[in-house]
């Protein structure tokens, strides 16, 4: 395994808010959700809701994070920082004009700052390396109802998030199911250009790429949806993002990290290697017409 960059990218309001989050947890300390609740007269759900992220974490207002602070007795030069923090998590990253889903923000946020990525993809080609068509035709195939303007607005989105992948250092080991290459998604043409992409980004510096093919029969990921573990150097963080059909989860325990770790080394050791996911690449690519 390559080693890993540290050098810390530029803050967004998805990193900020985590830190602010994981800075309110450490600071509840032995207190339970209960006795801070009754403290600010507040409930305990909305104490565990300043101490997460995703679309059921909230930012505290101004005011109740002072009485917060003061709660906690922190001093004054750490409360000036977390009140900055603070204002820094409520700003606007480029996504938010957006109608999205608060979880793919999220994963926008996470991903634009992250030190290195490791996903697993059984069905389809990682957002990060699709071609503007395939991805298309993913959207729409997926949102047989999606108009014309939000379909677009998607596909602005997801080119974005691959202009911010190339402007910045973020390093990507990707391992994908066979499957992902097989699926006539959009049609031959679209994916014999899609297979082409793949083929020229296996030989990008920050990317790994891998195939766990139909060959390998039953492997690590059979019971497993797609997921994401993204390194943020900067704070330190790791987080889980699990994909699903009604729901999507970030998870950061230390027990939920170091399973989803240990599927993903599972994973790498049961797919091809570099020259033989690339020549796999080439084989299928090869029966595909051209358009």
């Amino acid at each position: 395994m390559r080693k890993r960059k540290t050098t810390p990218p530029t803050k967004n309001p998805t990193v900020v808010r985590w830190q602010l989050a994981g800075e309110l947890r450490r600071l509840r300390g032995d207190r339970t959700a209960n006795e801070v609740a009754k403290a600010l007269r507040m409930t305990p759900s909305i104490v565990f809701r300043w101490e997460t992220v995703g679309s059921d974490g909230v930012v505290p207002a101004s005011g109740t994070l002072t009485r917060l602070l003061e709660y906690y007795e922190v001093d004054e030069a750490e409360t000036q920082r977390l009140m900055a923090l603070r204002e820094e998590a409520r700003s606007r990253g480029w996504w938010q004009p957006y109608d999205l889903d608060k979880h793919y923000g999220t994963l926008i946020g996470l991903e634009a700052n992250a030190s290195e990525i490791e996903a697993f993809d059984p069905q389809l080609v990682p957002g990060l390396l699709q071609t503007e068509d395939y991805m298309r035709a993913v959207i729409k195939g997926t949102r047989p109802d999606i108009d014309p303007t939000t379909l677009e607005q998607r596909v602005n989105v997801r080119l974005q998030r691959q202009r911010t992948w190339e402007e910045g250092s973020t390093e990507l080991w990707l391992i994908v199911g066979e499957a992902a290459l097989r699926q006539l998604i959009g049609g031959p043409a679209t994916m014999h250009e899609q297979l082409t992409r793949l083929l020229e980004l296996s030989e990008h510096p920050r990317i790994t790429l891998q195939v766990i093919p139909f060959s390998e029969g039953a492997h690590p990921g059979l019971e497993t949806s797609g997921f994401r573990i993204l390194r943020l150097a900067e704070i330190p963080l790791t987080a889980v993002y699990v994909e699903g059909r009604t729901s999507n989860l970030y998870l950061d325990s230390d027990e939920d990290i170091e399973s989803y770790e240990k599927v993903f080394d599972n994973l790498r050791a049961a797919a091809a290697g570099v020259q033989s996911t690339t020549s796999l690449i080439s084989s299928i690519r090869h029966g595909l017409r051209k358009e």
